[in-house]
């Protein structure tokens, strides 16, 4: 259970929490399939406008509690601009709401008869934005509550990241770990914007580690199914410096690695490109390639 202003719904469509600690405790004890997230409204009528929710049990979500997301690339912008505006820098960390549901009513289920022990342990310090556990006959009684499933509706923008962030859950080891090298590397070069060394290192732009890694996994299985954007041939862990994955920018002249200027290369297609141009980097692959094609035709004929 938790304490919330009202029920889930297309105006915030996830399970927001300020602490990380809290997302962190569900990342470990959560299950889906066999936990839910019950909402409870406040008792304060500033914060829970309608007097039917207040104290009442208004919604239950399951959620996924295997990645802590970023609440303001999920729920609408005028949404968290006024939250921003209206309370600060809070529930900032969300997971995404897999299902979800509402209580049915008026008049809602009332916290304190259904689950007095769950619902008193509210004014716990420990529990202040926390949730707290229903347990034995407080359970049963809650999983028996009536219900009404929605379908939340996730603008085009929301399903992108959210689809983003699903790609990165079970990735290839061989990916994790290479989009994470891949990712510092990038945060290094962001690091270094600005700096001066032997020349003046450009100021570029990136998303945070954690979506930066679930972009490179999303680029690299996803979008272009294991293969060099340049060249067309395997993305592979490998001590060769020239056939190292790297992140490339497909337009050199934008300082941003995001979803629509990032790519994943061979260093050394990344390299060539970046030096000579992609005209000549696609005249030299085609030479190549017809080389390769040639010597395998004389090779079945011989």
């Amino acid at each position: 259970m938790k304490s919330e202003f009202g029920p889930i719904s297309d105006e915030w469509p996830c399970f927001s929490f300020t602490k990380k600690s809290v997302g962190q405790r569900l990342q470990t004890e959560f299950r889906p399939g066999r936990d839910i997230i019950v909402y409870v409204g406040t008792t304060n009528p500033e914060t829970t406008e309608n007097p039917d929710h207040r104290s009442r049990l208004i919604s239950a979500v399951s959620i996924e509690p295997n990645q802590i997301l970023d609440t303001s690339k999920i729920v609408p912008e005028h949404m968290w601009e006024w939250s921003v505006s209206t309370w600060g820098e809070k529930w900032q960390y969300s997971m995404a709401a897999i299902d979800a549901a509402l209580m049915i009513g008026p008049p809602f289920p009332e916290a304190r008869a259904v689950a007095p022990t769950a619902y008193t342990s509210f004014a716990e310090i420990q529990n202040r934005g926390n949730v707290v556990e229903a347990l034995g006959e407080e359970r049963a009684l809650i999983m028996a509550l009536a219900v009404e499933r929605i379908a939340l509706k996730l603008a085009e923008p929301v399903q992108r990241y959210m689809n983003l962030m699903r790609s990165a859950l079970i990735p290839d080891k061989t990916v994790k770990q290479e989009a994470y090298r891949i990712a510092e590397n990038i945060l290094d070069r962001l690091r270094k914007g600005g700096e001066v060394s032997s020349r003046l290192n450009p100021v570029r732009a990136a998303p945070n580690l954690s979506d930066l890694i679930a972009l490179i996994t999303q680029k690299w299985q996803d979008d272009q199914k294991g293969k060099c954007a340049l060249c067309g041939g395997s993305l592979v862990q490998t001590k060769s410096s020239m056939l190292q994955p790297s992140p490339d920018r497909i337009d050199s002249t934008n300082v941003n690695y995001d979803d629509k200027n990032l790519q994943i290369t061979h260093l050394a297609c990344n390299l060539a490109k970046n030096k000579w141009g992609i005209s000549d980097f696609k005249d030299w692959l085609a030479i190549v390639q017809a080389g390769a094609l040639a010597s395998d035709q004389i090779g079945e004929r011989r």
